[in-house]
């Protein structure tokens, strides 16, 4: 029977209901491998009987972790984070550690916010996607004991655990296949301008362009912000603009090609029939829109499963070398790049 609302079940109260010593309750709590199968099995009836929680923060004090970790991300309404969060929470299930989740939306004073929130709960250790601007103040918090890791963009040069994809080689994948398609006018829609991902990505244009001898013409660049509006506006851009407008269109993240395909409709163009695209990220969604996308796909569930063994492995062992782990990504082809309406063309 359950103790009355009023008064909190205690350890002794277990120890008494299941005539043992709090020691070996407090040996069944923490998982002590040398308490019988029986003893603990009467313990844990005991605690199931009696409703007993253990006190986190008294857990805590004691043993100096909180068996809680924080994961950040920079969009919450961007489908590449959820099997992010997946990937991360699966770990650290696997790990009895809770998941303490935070969403930026870009803002570098939300992201230190919750950094600092974090460590007033004394979370064990961050895995963090980072906003735009400095992030020396990151660099301290490691000097405080809170271990980090980051995702989707680099903090390496900090000496900071990274996981990320391999965003040059998407990239030039992605807009390689647009040229084995013919096409030399490819403008590209880019991210913010400061981050690590969108300055790989647009080095990875740029490789596959001089690879293939053609002229980089910095009017085929639109700079915008990484969601669906942004996607539209950056499209807009490059097919209005006096000149020759680009067959083709790379885009930076998944949303962003859903804003370009908007653009697309509203100058009453066709994909792929007028302008192609290819975009970075792939969701479950890509393949029931029309067209049906080609992406970039990253494997998110798997950035999230080795940014938790990384801080997993840096809470076992906190003066390790610094790693940075690059995933490779996978291009997808699908029907908006043009190249299964091509395939299906009876031949002249």
């Amino acid at each position: 029977m359950a103790m009355s609302a009023d008064r909190q079940t205690t350890i002794k109260d277990v120890a008494a209901h299941a005539a043992v010593s709090v020691a070996t309750v407090s040996a069944v709590i923490n998982g002590n491998k040398y308490v019988s199968p029986e003893l603990a099995e009467r313990v844990k009836a005991s605690i199931a009987e009696l409703g007993y929680e253990r006190n986190s923060l008294a857990r805590s004090l004691k043993t100096q972790t909180s068996h809680t970790i924080g994961l950040i991300i920079s969009d919450i309404t961007n489908p590449f984070f959820t099997s992010i969060v997946r990937g991360v929470e699966d770990v650290a299930n696997e790990h009895h550690y809770s998941l303490i989740l935070g969403n930026t939306d870009e803002d570098l004073k939300k992201e230190m916010s919750y950094v600092r929130l974090l460590e007033s709960k004394r979370a064990d250790g961050l895995i963090v996607a980072v906003t735009t601007g400095s992030h020396e103040y990151l660099h301290a918090g490691s000097a405080h004991h809170l271990p980090l890791v980051s995702i989707d963009r680099s903090l390496f040069e900090l000496g900071i655990d990274a996981v990320l994809v391999d965003n040059i080689a998407g990239a030039r994948t992605a807009v390689e296949h647009l040229i084995a398609l013919g096409h030399r006018r490819i403008g590209t829609v880019t991210g913010i301008s400061g981050i690590t991902t969108t300055e790989e990505r647009l080095t990875g244009y740029r490789q596959a362009l001089e690879a293939h001898n053609i002229p980089f013409d910095p009017a085929l660049i639109a700079t915008a912000d990484s969601r669906v509006e942004g996607g539209e506006n950056g499209a807009m851009q490059l097919l209005t603009q006096p000149g020759e407008r680009p067959t083709a269109l790379f885009l930076m993240n998944g949303l962003m090609v859903i804003g370009a395909l908007q653009a697309l409709t509203k100058l009453g163009l066709c994909c792929p029939q007028d302008i192609a695209l290819v975009g970075f990220d792939d969701f479950e969604w890509a393949s029931v829109l029309h067209p049906q996308l080609t992406t970039v796909r990253q494997p998110t569930y798997e950035i999230g499963q080795k940014a938790a063994q990384f801080l997993f492995d840096r809470l076992e062992q906190r003066d390790r070398e610094p790693r940075e782990l690059r995933l490779r990504p996978q291009l997808i082809i699908r029907e908006s790049c043009g190249a299964t309406l091509r395939k299906n063309q009876p031949p002249q």
